[in-house]
């Protein structure tokens, strides 16, 4: 605003003079008001049309314009404010409004970039306003020198108007508090960071971009290379889609290169991507003026060190899934202050927050973060983290094992990964919640600690992680796992030797390789007894009765029944003598020695009843009703089946409860219970709310994810 000067120190009286159109004045404390005739007569200026042009038919984000709809043109404040992740498309959503808007504000369109994150001099507020107010006829000799009072005139030449206001790549409320237009108008902001002020202050109806939908991803990518090339080739660009996670603007520059590079076909970008193992060296080697890694990096640079150094931290867990529980362990830190900074990163756009504790990084984040990991943690430090996130994985998933099976005998841990235990705790469903969260990062977690010389990793990871991949019946990646442990143990950690030997003869038994699956557990059994293992010993007994039952050798499978009952009480193990007894009833079962298989199977269950092993209860429980069925008694066969199947519901095995619930249907029906088929039916649609973990693939020889 113009300040009004006394005509002289006597003067009671305010003259101003060469005023413009539409000037605001502040009236002097005394004194009548003269104003002067301005030497010129301006003329009225026309209105700025300031929205930059090229914007094409939007992709998808069709409730994203909606919701703009509902906000900008209803009663209120009319502001909206977009953010999301670099190269969401923020800009071209509001530019794609306003495009279709633009007779609905006559008065004018005013668009600035303030290149908060663009890797130039960021734009002062003062310097947009002033480019503002210079469209309106408004010049900068015009203007107070008290800068803070420009926008209040901004507001009040656009006030009562139908003014658009589109104010770009912002970085902080400070640079576009004073560009809030006068009521009447509209404002749109867009940024990669959430800015709070602007619902607070101005009631602005704040959207987060998300990135494209596969079918948003492809469509895209036809746009830009033809609608018959895409659909010619609908599966690759699908893929690409994927690989890119429906990146706009890696989609965008994927397709600039196939529609440069018309001998490509589109399977040639798909698998070009895959082959680079990152995205980024893709995407930035496509010599378009453009590099995804740059954009991203000007999202980092307002971060102070502890939240950068947090977010490289996090980036080196081993999927894209960042739980605070474990980032605080690893930084060995409070977990408020690891929520604290997570959460920082979130409103930067860097992390999302997937629910309460729970963050994720998108795939291009994450590999700008591998990247540029060298950047900012120095080889030791990333070392020493590496380390540290294999320990944190090796403590929770040995913790979570004996939560599943607290009856397994306990490996030796070092003192780091006793403290990390001792404060850690699972419930059963806990425990599998978290195997099923780790299991597509298993192999990976493996294969880079043998590469580091980490072997003591290895052997005992795969020991922790085999009971939960067994139940999965995930045979492909427990067969992985364990032949990298007992590479591992040979390599350089020959006291899991016959331990990891044990695993990997009970994985190629899995996949029918039992030749080579009695190999490993013979020499299992040859270390076991050269180290006075009889526990061990017992346990190899034990596979290798699995094995002569699956070969149908049902004399030898009783013969290493009993052998392993006859160890285990020597060692007074009382679990393993009765999971002994339980492979020789078996065997007896299958030769239709039925009494005796009731006799051994009874003996079992009272020694895993009166040690409380609910694991070996069930299995007892399920081979008696599998004895009764067999022998002809239904009713004794259910009564005992239906037992093991709440035990196994307490367990959470739901892969064992769909088994027996099974059996039960079938008996129910050979004996005319219908009111226990339904119930049955009825138990087998609520199975239905929890995932079937025997859904995984059994073909031999496809990479786990």
């Amino acid at each position: 605003m113009t300040e009004m000067e006394p005509t002289s120190a006597r003067s009671s009286h305010n003259v101003a003079e060469g005023l413009s159109a539409h000037q605001v004045l502040q009236v002097g404390t005394s004194g009548a008001i003269y104003v002067e005739q301005p030497r010129t007569v301006a003329h009225a200026p026309e209105p700025p049309h300031m929205l930059p042009g090229g914007i094409g038919r939007i992709v998808g984000r069709h409730h994203l314009l909606s919701e703009m709809d509902e906000a900008l043109t209803g009663p209120g404040s009319r502001c909206c404010m977009l953010w999301g992740l670099a190269g969401s498309g923020k800009t071209t959503l509001a530019l794609a409004w306003a495009s279709s808007r633009i007779a609905d504000y006559p008065d004018g369109q005013f668009f600035v970039d303030m290149c908060a994150y663009s890797g130039t001099p960021r734009i002062e507020a003062r310097d947009a306003l002033r480019s503002f107010l210079a469209t309106l006829g408004i010049n900068r000799s015009d203007l107070p020198h008290n800068e803070a009072e420009w926008g209040g005139i901004f507001r009040a030449v656009t006030a009562g108007r139908r003014c658009l206001v589109i104010v770009d790549n912002v970085g902080s409320y400070e640079q576009v508090r004073d560009l809030v237009p006068g009521l009447g108008s509209v404002l749109v902001v867009t940024s990669r960071r959430a800015i709070p002020e602007m619902s607070v202050r101005h009631d602005a109806r704040v959207l987060k971009l998300p990135l494209l939908t596969l079918d948003e991803g492809v469509e895209l990518i036809a746009e830009r290379v033809g609608f018959v090339r895409a659909d010619r080739e609908e599966a690759a660009a699908k893929r690409i889609v994927q690989l890119l996670e429906g990146h706009p603007l890696a989609l965008a520059i994927v397709s600039a290169k196939l529609a440069i590079q018309t001998s490509w076909t589109i399977s040639d970008a798909a698998r070009g991507i895959e082959e680079e193992h990152s995205p980024l060296r893709f995407l930035d080697d496509a010599g378009l003026g453009i590099e995804v890694g740059r954009v991203i990096s000007w999202s980092l640079d307002d971060l102070d060190d502890a939240t950068t150094r947090v977010l490289y931290v996090a980036s080196m867990l081993p999927s894209n899934e960042c739980p605070v529980a474990v980032l605080a362990l690893v930084l060995d830190q409070p977990k408020r202050d690891c929520d604290r900074r997570l959460r920082t990163l979130c409103l930067a756009s860097l992390i999302d927050e997937i629910s309460p504790g729970r963050y994720r990084f998108h795939d291009i984040m994450k590999a700008y973060l591998a990247e540029t990991l060298a950047q900012a943690l120095g080889d030791e430090e990333q070392e020493r983290v590496a380390r540290r996130v294999r320990a944190v994985y090796l403590a929770l998933s040995y913790a979570a094992d004996r939560a599943i099976d607290p009856h397994r005998s306990p490996l030796s841990l070092d003192r780091e990964l006793r403290t990390i235990t001792s404060t850690t705790s699972f419930t059963v469903p806990q425990a599998l919640a978290w195997f099923e969260s780790i299991t597509p990062a298993m192999s990976y977690l493996t294969e880079t600690a043998r590469a580091d010389g980490d072997f003591t990793f290895v052997t005992r990871f795969a020991w922790s992680v085999n009971t939960f991949l067994y139940w999965r019946q995930d045979v492909t990646r427990t067969l992985a796992i364990q032949r990298e442990a007992v590479a591992a143990a040979v390599a350089g950690d020959p006291a899991m030797e016959a331990l990891s030997r044990r695993g990997l003869g009970r994985a190629l038994a899995d996949v029918e390789q039992l030749e080579s699956a009695k190999e490993q557990l013979r020499a299992s059994m040859a270390l076991d007894e050269a180290a006075g293992d009889l526990s061990g010993l017992a346990s190899s007994q034990h596979a290798m009765a699995e094995l002569a039952l699956r070969s149908g050798d049902h004399r030898d499978a009783l013969r290493w029944g009993l052998r392993a009952a006859r160890e285990s009480r020597a060692s007074d193990n009382v679990v393993r003598e009765a999971r002994g007894l339980y492979d020789a009833a078996r065997a007896l079962t299958a030769a239709g020695h039925h009494s005796w298989a009731r006799a051994l199977g009874l003996r079992s269950l009272a020694m895993c009843e009166e040690r409380s092993n609910d694991y070996g209860r069930a299995l007892a429980l399920r081979l008696l009703g599998a004895t009764g069925l067999a022998s002809g008694d239904l009713a004794e066969g259910c009564t005992w089946l239906e037992r093991a199947w709440r035990v196994e519901e307490s367990l959470g095995n739901f892969r064992s409860v769909r088994t027996i619930l099974g059996q039960l249907e079938q008996a129910y029906g050979q004996s005319g219970d219908t009111s226990g088929v339904e119930e049955v039916r009825r138990a087998l649609a609520r199975l239905e709310h929890y995932p079937d973990l025997t859904q995984s693939s059994r073909v031999v020889g496809t990479p786990a994810p």
